[in-house]
C-alpha cells in the first residue's frame, strides 16, 4: 500500500500566504468567533477569539517561564523572548505529533499574526521616539566616529553586504539585468542587519554596569542612535530593490513614498508636537485625546508606508522621529509600553520562532558562511571601536567596552530579518541562521563586558574616609544624593552649616538617583546622565525627569557661586533601585569622598506629618549604609530647607561610639562658622556603666578613650576659635548623667524645647554600623 505523504502546516500556510499565483481557498465562518460554551459540546480552539486567548496564554507564559529560568545568567529578555519563540516553533514543540494543528491551526496565524505587527508598530514607533538630533549630536564627533566611520557601521555592513554579494553571484544561476539588481537587496539586507544595534537592549545593558554617567555609556548610546537611523535606511533601500521584479518604476516609487512620509512627519507632524509641548512646558497636562491622535497618527503613517510600498513598520518609525521626547513623548511611551512589551511583542518573537526552523538548514557550507560573517562584523566592531578609541586618546578597555556594547542586538534587527524573509529577499536557512547568530552575540556581550568593565572599576585605589579622618581645615568631600527637587534646600543648608570657606573648602558632587524602569527610562538615559552644562537653555522637549535634573543642577551651581570655598558639580545615576546602592558606593570612590548624604525615606505632607516617597528608598538607604566606603548620613528634613545656614542652631548628641565621633567630628567643623548657634550634649549613664551594649571591658575601655580624645579634640577647637575670635555665635558642651531611657529623652526634649532646627546623632549608640 502506497504511503500517504503528510504535509506541513506552517509550510502550506506560507506557501498560500506567500505565493503570487496561489490557487488554493481557505473558508472562513463568520459563527466561529465566540463559541456558546463547552457545556454544549464546543471545542474553545475551534473558535477565533477562545483560540487567540490561548495562543497569547501560552506565547507570553513561555517567554516568560524562559526568562525566569534565565534570570541566573543575567542575560537580556531579547534572549528569552527568541528561546520562547523557538521553543513553540517547529524545531522543538513542533515535532510532537498535531502541537502545531492544536496550538497554532493555519485559519489562526493569520490573526495571531496581525495582532504581533499591530505590537511591533507601537514598539517601533517608541524606538523612533527615543531618537532626538540634538541627543546625537550632543557627544561630539566622536560618537559619530564610533558609529558611521568605523566601530557600529561601515564595517559590518561592508562586510554584510560583501557576504550578500558573494552568495547571489556564485549560486550558478543565470540573471537577467532587472533580476540580479532584484537580488542585490540581500546583500544590502544583510548589511543592514550586521550594523543593527538595539538601543533598549543597550539602555538597559549600560544602567546594569554603572555606566550611564561614563564616557563608555554615552557613545554608546549616541553611537546606537546613528547606528538605528543608519539601518532602517538601509532597510528602506533593500526593500525598494525587492521591487525591482515589478520593474523600475515601482521601485523609485518606494523610494519617493518613503521621502513622502518623512517629509510629512517633519514639516506637518513635528510642528504640532513641538507647539503641544511648548504649552505642557507652560504647565498645561496632555489630554487623552491628544495623546489618542498622535496614537491613531502611528496607524496611519503605518497604513501609508504599507500602501506606498515600504513597510508598516517604517512608517510607525519615522512618526515616532516627529515626535519629541519630552513630555509628550514619555506620556506616550507609558501609555503603550507596558500591553505592547508585555503582551503584543512576545507575539512577534513566537511568530519569528514558528519560521526558525532547523530542519530547513540543508547546505553547510552557505549555513557556515553566515555564521563566521556574522562573528567577523561583531569582532570588526570591538577592532573598530579600539581603533577609535586609541585615535582619541581613551583608554583600551573603553574601546573594547564600546565595541561590545554596539554588537547587542534586539528587535530591530529581528524586524529587518522577518521582512526579509516575508518579501523573499531571504532564504528559510539564511533566517534560521541568522536568528541563532542574533542570540548567540547577544548572550556573549553580557559576560564579556563584565569581565573588561569590572575588573578596570576594581583597579581604583581607595582608602576609606571618614569625616573625623579629614582635618577640619581640609577639603571636606560630600556625595548629596538627591532624588527630587525639593530635597535640595535641606542639603544646602546643611552644607552652609558645615561652614565652607577658602581654609576650609568643601567640594561637594550632587548625585540625581533616577529610577531606571522599563523603555521610558531609556529616554532618560539619553539625556539625563549628561554633565548639566549640555542642556540648552530651551525646555521644551525636556522630560520631567529631564528639568528635575536641570534645576537640580543650577541649584548647586548657583551655590557654588555664591558660597566662598564650595566646588559643586551635578551628576546622574539611572539605575533600578535594586542596585541602586552601587551606582552611589561607585560615585564616592571615584571622588573619595569622607560623607554620603541621603534624604530620609519620608517626606513631610501636607498636614505636618510623614508619608513615604517610594517604598525602595529605605531598603536603598540601609543598603548604602551596609555598603558605604566612608560615613553616612541620613537628613530628616524637619524644615530645614527654610532655615538660612547662617542662622542655624544647632544640637549634637553624643552617646559614644564611631557613629557618634562621627557626629562630633561634624560639629567640629560647624564651629568655625561664626553665626551658628552649637550645642554638644553628652550623656553618661550613672553607675558607671555606659551605652555599650554587650561590649567586653576591654572594648568598652578602647572606646570610652576614643570618646573622650574627640570630645578633647572638639572643646580644643571651640576654645582656640573663641579665643581668636572666630568662634560660632554660642558654643555649648554639656553633660548629662542619666540612669535610664526615659531619663535621656526627658533630656533631649528640653533641648529641642530651645527651638534647635537640626540634631546631629549617630544611627545606634555606641555600636558598629
Amino acid at each position: 500500500m502506497a504511503s500517504t505523504a503528510v504535509s506541513d502546516p506552517l509550510e502550506e500556510l506560507w506557501k498560500h500566504t506567500m505565493s503570487s499565483d496561489r490557487t488554493d481557498l481557505l473558508c472562513l465562518y463568520p459563527s466561529k468567533i465566540t463559541m456558546s460554551g463547552i457545556w454544549t459540546g464546543d471545542n474553545p480552539l475551534d473558535f477565533s477569539l477562545p483560540l487567540l486567548l490561548f495562543q497569547i496564554i501560552l506565547i507570553t507564559t513561555t517567554t516568560r517561564a524562559v526568562a525566569l529560568l534565565l534570570t541566573p545568567l543575567r542575560l537580556p529578555r531579547y534572549i528569552a523572548e527568541i528561546l520562547a519563540g523557538f521553543l513553540l516553533g517547529p524545531s522543538v514543540l513542533g515535532r510532537i505529533p498535531h502541537f502545531s494543528d492544536i496550538a497554532f491551526p493555519i485559519r489562526s496565524l493569520f490573526i495571531l499574526e496581525s495582532m504581533s505587527l499591530l505590537g511591533l508598530i507601537y514598539y517601533t514607533f517608541t524606538i523612533g521616539v527615543e531618537i532626538e538630533l540634538h541627543t546625537v549630536l550632543r557627544a561630539g564627533r566622536r560618537s559619530f566616529w564610533f558609529a558611521a566611520a568605523s566601530a557600529s557601521a561601515l564595517p559590518p555592513f561592508l562586510v554584510g553586504a560583501a557576504t550578500g554579494y558573494v552568495a547571489v553571484s556564485t549560486d550558478g544561476t543565470r540573471r537577467t539585468a532587472d533580476q540580479f539588481l532584484n537580488t542585490l537587496s540581500f546583500p544590502v539586507f544583510l548589511g543592514a542587519t550586521f550594523c543593527a544595534t538595539a538601543f533598549s537592549v543597550l539602555a538597559r545593558n549600560i544602567a546594569q554596569l554603572k555606566l550611564a554617567g561614563t564616557d563608555v555609556g554615552q557613545l554608546s548610546i549616541s553611537a546606537s542612535l546613528i547606528n538605528d537611523t543608519f539601518a532602517w535606511g538601509g532597510l528602506t533601500v533593500a526593500t525598494a530593490l525587492a521591487h525591482v521584479r515589478y520593474g523600475m518604476v515601482p521601485c523609485v516609487w518606494t523610494i519617493a513614498s518613503g521621502f513622502l512620509i518623512v517629509g510629512a512627519s517633519y514639516l506637518v507632524v513635528r510642528p504640532m508636537l513641538l507647539r503641544l509641548a511648548g504649552r505642557v512646558a507652560e504647565g498645561e497636562v496632555v489630554t487623552e485625546l491628544q495623546e489618542c491622535s498622535v496614537l491613531i497618527g502611528v496607524m496611519v503613517a503605518a497604513l501609508v508606508a504599507d500602501a506606498g510600498g515600504t513597510h508598516a513598520i517604517f512608517g510607525a518609525f519615522v512618526f515616532g522621529l516627529a515626535v519629541p521626547n519630552g513630555p509628550v513623548g514619555v506620556a506616550i511611551v507609558e501609555k503603550v509600553e507596558d500591553f505592547v512589551v508585555g503582551t503584543l511583542l512576545p507575539l512577534f518573537f513566537a511568530m519569528s520562532g514558528l519560521r526558525t526552523d532547523t530542519a530547513k538548514i540543508t547546505s553547510m557550507s552557505a549555513a557556515v558562511l553566515l555564521m563566521v560573517a556574522a562573528l567577523a562584523a561583531a569582532i570588526l566592531k570591538v577592532v573598530a571601536a579600539v581603533t577609535v578609541a586609541g585615535a582619541f586618546g581613551m583608554p583600551l578597555h573603553d574601546g573594547t567596552s564600546i565595541g561590545l556594547l554596539l554588537n547587542t542586538k534586539g528587535v530591530i534587527e529581528l524586524v529587518i530579518l522577518n521582512i526579509g524573509k516575508n518579501k523573499k529577499i531571504m532564504s528559510d536557512q539564511s533566517f534560521t541562521v541568522l536568528v541563532f547568530m542574533s542570540a548567540l552575540i547577544t548572550a556573549l556581550v553580557t559576560p564579556l563586558l563584565a569581565m573588561v568593565v569590572k575588573p578596570a572599576r576594581r583597579l581604583v585605589f581607595y582608602k576609606r574616609r571618614t569625616i573625623a579622618w579629614a582635618q577640619p581645615e581640609s577639603e571636606f568631600r560630600v556625595l548629596a544624593c538627591v532624588h527630587m527637587p525639593r530635597d535640595v534646600p535641606a542639603l544646602l543648608t546643611l552644607l552652609d552649616v558645615a561652614s565652607p570657606s577658602d581654609r576650609s573648602p568643601v567640594a561637594v558632587q550632587a548625585l540625581h538617583l533616577i529610577e531606571f524602569a522599563g523603555r521610558s527610562s531609556a529616554l532618560l538615559l539619553i539625556n539625563a546622565s549628561a554633565p548639566s552644562s549640555s542642556f540648552e537653555h530651551s525646555t521644551h522637549g525636556r522630560s520631567q525627569v529631564e528639568l528635575q535634573f536641570k534645576h537640580i543642577s543650577h541649584a548647586f551651581l548657583a551655590y557654588e557661586e555664591n558660597v566662598l570655598g564650595v566646588t559643586a558639580r551635578t551628576v546622574a545615576a539611572v539605575s533600578p533601585y535594586a542596585t541602586m546602592h552601587d551606582d552611589v558606593t561607585a560615585a564616592a570612590e571615584d571622588r573619595h569622598a569622607a560623607l554620603i548624604l541621603l534624604p530620609f525615606h519620608k517626606h513631610r505632607s501636607v498636614d505636618g506629618g510623614l508619608e513615604v516617597f517610594h517604598p525602595a528608598i529605605q531598603p536603598l538607604n540601609q543598603s548604602i549604609q551596609r555598603f558605604s566606603p566612608c560615613t553616612v548620613g541620613i537628613l530628616v528634613d524637619r524644615g530645614l530647607g527654610g532655615v538660612p545656614g547662617a542662622g542655624c542652631r544647632v544640637a549634637a548628641l553624643f552617646f559614644g561610639g564611631r557613629d557618634d565621633r562621627e557626629a562630633v567630628a561634624l560639629a567640629t567643623r560647624m564651629v568655625c562658622n561664626p553665626a551658628i548657634d552649637l550645642t554638644v550634649l553628652r550623656f553618661v549613664q550613672k553607675g558607671g556603666g555606659g551605652f555599650m551594649g554587650g561590649a567586653d571591658q576591654f572594648d568598652a575601655l578602647k572606646e570610652r578613650k576614643a570618646d573622650d580624645a574627640c570630645l578633647r579634640e572638639f572643646l580644643d577647637r571651640a576654645n582656640s576659635m573663641s579665643a581668636g575670635g572666630g568662634g560660632g555665635a554660642g558654643v555649648e558642651y554639656r553633660e548629662r548623667g542619666v540612669f535610664n531611657a526615659s531619663e535621656m529623652v526627658a533630656q533631649i526634649q528640653e533641648v529641642e524645647a530651645l527651638g534647635k532646627d537640626l540634631f546631629v546623632v549617630g544611627k545606634v549608640p555606641g555600636l558598629r554600623r
